[in-house]
Order: structure tokens, then sequence, then C-alpha cells
């Protein structure tokens, strides 16, 4: 059989996808970075951080084609992973607590998405027999621009806060791509429709987000999960009002795209303890097998125990 035309093959990896659970499918063509520049002045202003590896292999990740000769199309894939907050522990305070950002509520969303993937990688060499597939897949690991890449796709469009939103079903997902040597059919980019809002500018509160650009250094969810060291006295308080101890949501919770989001599919996602608060005194009482035990499994293990202890003390103010 001869191979699928370029369109017909685009209808099939899409099909694919939604059915091995993907909320959203796109393709786009593997080309260069149409923003090499603003890029490398971030890493220049070290807006990135102690996030030392995104300053490592530059070219490919502005360049798939630089690391995978080889590649034609990438398929990016959304997954939705927006839950409603359940009830409130009664026994644990508002101030007696922290938060955890929606998307490690549930199980490490790397294994979600990298089995989905082994699936639908699978599922599409068993539908294409007699063509001959290389495939590479990535969920947030490897030098990979993947908002731009879905951007590109037509999953979304990068909003102020640096984040893919989607017209419909806004910014609560999780992504993940398949770069593949197939000659794929690439879907159209979506306007931007962020427009004259401001919203997640204006209520970030260590005001680490201007127009399309973020300051990981300012960025709580970056001062919960990848920086090691003290986090400097000046973002202690506006930390403590925002009162997440991993990762943050408020630029997503306050976007008007995120009004409706696409509620969660993957039983994987359902919330389950700690989340999505953890009292801040079990924390500071954690020994290193507690934490060991507490965030086995999790996307929030990011966090090593130091780490988990520090913020806890800063959200309870204590000097100690």
């Amino acid at each position: 059989m001869p191979d699928p035309s370029p369109h017909s093959l685009s209808s099939l990896l899409k099909r694919l996808a939604l059915d091995t659970g993907f909320t959203l499918a796109a393709i786009s063509r593997a080309k260069p970075s149409a923003h090499p520049d603003a890029y490398h002045q971030w890493i220049a202003d070290k807006k990135h951080g102690e996030m030392h590896y995104l300053a490592t292999a530059i070219d490919h990740r502005l360049d798939i084609s630089q690391k995978f000769p080889w590649a034609r199309s990438i398929l990016s894939l959304a997954l939705a992973y927006h839950q409603p907050t359940p009830p409130q522990d009664s026994s644990l305070k508002t101030q007696d607590s922290g938060k955890i950002a929606r998307y490690a509520w549930g199980r490490d969303y790397h294994k979600i998405l990298e089995a989905k993937l082994r699936i639908l990688e699978r599922t599409l060499r068993t539908a294409l027999p007699h063509t001959d597939i290389i495939a590479r897949a990535y969920v947030d690991t490897g030098p990979l621009l993947e908002r731009e890449l879905a951007a590109n796709a037509g999953l979304g469009w990068i909003g102020k806060h640096t984040l893919l939103i989607h017209p419909t079903y806004g910014s609560f997902f999780l992504l993940g791509e398949l770069v593949l040597n197939l000659d794929a059919e690439p879907d159209s980019p979506i306007p931007d429709h962020c427009g004259t809002c401001t919203r997640c500018i204006q209520a970030c509160p260590t005001h680490a987000i201007t127009p399309y650009s973020v300051d990981a250094t300012k960025c709580i969810s970056y001062l919960t999960l990848e920086h090691r060291s003290e986090i400097p006295e000046e973002f202690h308080a506006p930390m403590r009002d925002a009162n997440f101890i991993a990762g943050c949501d408020i630029c997503q919770d306050v976007c008007p795209f995120n009004r409706k989001p696409l509620p969660a599919s993957d039983p994987d996602l359902v919330p389950r303890a700690p989340a999505p608060q953890i009292s801040l005194q079990q924390i500071l009482d954690w020994q290193e097998q507690d934490w060991d035990i507490m965030t086995r499994g999790r996307a929030f293990r990011r966090a090593k125990h130091p780490m988990w202890q520090r913020t806890a003390k800063i959200l309870a103010d204590d000097p100690a």
C-alpha cells in the first residue's frame, strides 16, 4: 500500500490521538522557532534563575531539526487537567495550610502523558505497518519549546502569562509532543485573543509577568518548585498572600478564558492527598521518609524535603 497523503495522515494522527485519550491534537511543521532573539535575551537576563538546563542545548531547543534532522512533522497534544476544588478539610484552616497547583493534584503528569504517548506510537505503527516511522516522544523533559509548537499547530495561542490558551477551553492543559519523520498536513495557528486584557499581569503577587514574558526568578511556581536556595525576603509577604506551597494557579484562575475550563477526564488526575492543600505544621514536622512517602509518584516531588519546609516556614510566617 502507498503511504497516505499528507491530508489523510494528518486526519489519522489526530483521530488516533483522541482515541488514545488526549483532549486536543494538532500538527505543525518541524521548523525553527520564530523568536530566537527573545529566548537568547531571556537567558542573558538570567530570567531562568536556577533552571540551568534551559541554557543548555539552545540550538536544539530553538530548532528541532538540529537534534533530529529527520523530523518533518510534530504532533502536539493536550490533556485537560482542571478539577473543581474539593470541599475543604474541616480540620484545616486556610491560614494554617498551603495550596497545591491543580496540575499536581493527581498522579505525576509525566507518567500519564508518557503512557499515552507510548500507546499512541504503537497504535500508529499498527495503523501504518508498511511505513518507515521514526518517532520521538516528549513530555516537558527535553529541549523543545512545547508551547510555541502547540501554538504553531493551532492548539491555542501563547497568552501574556506565556501559557497556551485555547479560545473555548482555556489554559488548564498538560502538553506533550510526538516528533515524526512523516509529512503530515499542518494545522493553522489561532490568532492571539488576549487583546487589551492584563488580568494575569495585575494579579501576579510577585510582579513576575510582563506582556508575553515571565521572570522565573519572581514566579511563585518557580520559587516553590525549582529554586533550591533561600527565597529572597521581598517575596515572603506576597507568597503568604498567594498561599501556595507548591506551584501557583493565580494567573490562570483570573484569565477570562478559564471561566468554564474543560474538566479533566483521566481518572489519574483525580485529586489525592495531600492535594489540594496540606497542613503547614505537617510539613514542618516531616522527616525525610515522610516527604518521600507523601511525594512519591507526584509531580511536586520536584521540590525536595528542605524546599517544602523552607516554603512552609515562609507561609507560616515562621522566622525559625
